[in-house]
């Protein structure tokens, strides 16, 4: 297949694709925000960083030797991903019918196919990131060809289950549960900024005994709280405040969340600290950079063109990227299941 450069510019195509707003049901590049990398690997510096105390010292001692935090890099490479969607034989010679000698109509398909495309390719980044956030792994399973995974090495201690499930509203210790892993948090990476939860598991922490026992009003306890009530009571507790991510996506026909229901995510406040969704450098993203459409510094990120085949005679249009999420500080996650 060759790019077409003629009816619609490779490179307008791609200004357009990368100002198209981000669906709303995107959540996640919040906490792992996107970053533009001119390559298609990715570079990890990891410190593990510590609060070492200096020491005292009597008067003509030498002063004592500290030591440096852990330093390591590693490279990820980048695998790419994209769609595709054909105006076929008998679709352009529709579009001719329709358009006569005017290449309106085929440019404003072409467009439409790119909305599409770019939209599958968001979405796709962020299962990726859901899968990331999940348990420390970005994880690819036969997936078109493809299999890898790549750990970015969480504790085991910040992979948590509760004991007791908080669908038992009666018996769960919210409260109880989240200090516990809260302090197993803040003592490996530092402080907590705010807990990720499902719509579900927002409303299992609503009704919980426990919680709306702590809401009582001149000895009256609700039947259930607000959002609003339960912040405040976790900021009492010396807790983070709670914020709701429900993404569904279509997957091959089945609704799939990004990020399992009942999983609770503690995350910090600075997204930065964290990790960050890479984009690197395309292969059509250099094929456009030497024709001279697109400069090497405008490379990164989305790419969008037509392709033409000759037989049978067809317009592929095609949205690309090469990129994954990554974390570069995997003490600042951690994951607890709610519902075991």
């Amino acid at each position: 297949m060759t790019i077409l450069y003629d009816l619609v510019d490779p490179a307008e195509l791609t200004g357009y694709v990368r100002e198209l707003p981000v669906p709303a049901e995107i959540g996640l590049n919040r906490y792992l925000p996107d970053r533009l990398i001119d390559d298609i690997e990715a570079v990890i510096d990891q410190v593990s960083r510590t609060n070492r105390a200096a020491k005292f010292r009597a008067y003509d001692a030498e002063t004592p030797i500290g030591k440096r935090d852990a330093f390591s890099q590693s490279r990820i490479t980048l695998p790419p991903l994209g769609q595709k969607t054909l105006i076929g034989e008998y679709e352009r010679l529709l579009l001719q019918r329709l358009q006569g000698a005017n290449n309106g109509t085929l440019a404003r398909a072409i467009y439409d196919d790119v909305d599409l495309n770019a939209r599958a390719v968001q979405i796709r980044m962020e299962l990726a990131r859901g899968d990331v956030l999940n348990d420390g792994k970005f994880t690819l399973t036969a997936e078109n060809g493809l299999t890898i995974e790549a750990d970015f090495g969480v504790p085991g201690s910040h992979i948590v289950t509760t004991g007791v499930s908080w669908a038992t509203h009666a018996s769960a210790d919210v409260i109880g549960d989240l200090q516990t892993w809260l302090d197993v948090y803040e003592d490996d990476g530092g402080p907590c900024g705010r807990i990720v939860v499902s719509k579900t598991t927002l409303r299992h922490m609503l009704q919980n005994a426990g919680l709306r026992a702590l809401a009582n009003a001149n000895g009256i306890i609700p039947s259930t709280i607000n959002q609003a009530q339960l912040n405040s009571l976790l900021e009492m507790n010396g807790l983070p405040p709670v914020e709701v991510y429900n993404g569904r996506f279509d997957v091959d026909g089945v609704t799939t969340r990004a990020i399992p229901v009942d999983k609770v995510v503690f995350l910090p406040e600075n997204p930065s600290d964290l990790g960050y969704t890479a984009w690197g450098i395309t292969a059509e993203a250099l094929e456009l950079a030497e024709a001279q459409r697109l400069s090497l510094e405008a490379a990164p990120g989305l790419v969008a063109v037509v392709m033409k085949v000759e037989d049978p005679v067809g317009r592929w249009t095609k949205v690309g990227a090469v990129g994954m999420p990554v974390l570069v500080n995997p003490r600042r996650l951690m994951v607890a299941d709610t519902i075991p």
